[in-house]
């Protein structure tokens, strides 16, 4: 049989195979031919397995934490993410990732960056979960992922689960712009006049003249 499955797989005995050799030959190649090989070169891939596969991708890819009740996409980010994951297991940027790929965006805080400083080789979970209820599900989710990726030395103290909400947010706005006029009561004011000035004179001459009475 040829090593090419998607071509031509009969016909490569030697001359002297029997007639039972060559009718087994083309009854094998030609079921082998029959079977569709394209979804099968994904199956390794986490972004194009089958999802019904996902459970045993995830178990040869070492995953160490699994729910098949998380979406598809968190289900295969967290097959996607494993090798990374184990790549630094036991530091803190290991339970970090773990929780990522989870769908938690969680921060780790160890026991000397407290004040007062906590137990040795202590350390807490915060993590923000978006997008759904906190439940007592979700502590022991977040429980089992950290647990998971820690080193064996330290010790889960403490885990703290904070719900974020984000929306749009609208702001508007309104300029006014007003005028104010006061009509008061007409008064006079001081007016000023200017104009030429005229000098003239007259000459005024009287003349009395008695009448008296006529003399008998």
């Amino acid at each position: 049989m040829s090593d090419d499955l998607t071509g031509d797989v009969s016909g490569l005995l030697p001359p002297n195979a029997t007639d039972l050799e060559r009718a087994a030959d083309i009854a094998s190649g030609t079921r082998v031919q029959a079977v569709a090989f394209a979804p099968m070169l994904g199956l390794w891939d986490p972004w194009r397995c089958p999802v019904d596969l996902l459970p045993w991708l995830a178990w040869a890819c070492s995953v160490d934490v699994w729910d098949d009740a998380w979406p598809e996409a968190t289900r295969r980010r967290v097959i996607a993410d494993s090798y990374a994951v184990h790549s630094v297991k036991g530091t803190v940027g290991a339970v970090r990732r773990a929780l990522a790929a989870a769908g938690f965006d969680a921060r780790v805080i160890e026991w000397f960056q407290t004040a007062p400083s906590g137990d040795p080789y202590t350390f807490r979970v915060e993590v923000a979960v978006t997008g759904r209820a906190i439940t007592e599900a979700t502590y022991a989710e977040v429980e089992r992922v950290a647990l998971a990726a820690k080193n064996v030395r330290s010790h889960l103290a403490g885990l703290r689960a904070v719900a974020r909400v984000s929306g749009a947010a609208h702001a508007g706005g309104a300029a006014l712009a007003g005028e104010t006029v006061t009509v008061l009561p007409w008064a006079a004011r001081d007016l000023a006049v200017a104009g030429p000035a005229h000098v003239g004179g007259a000459a005024t001459l009287t003349d009395r003249l008695t009448v008296w009475p006529e003399a008998a």
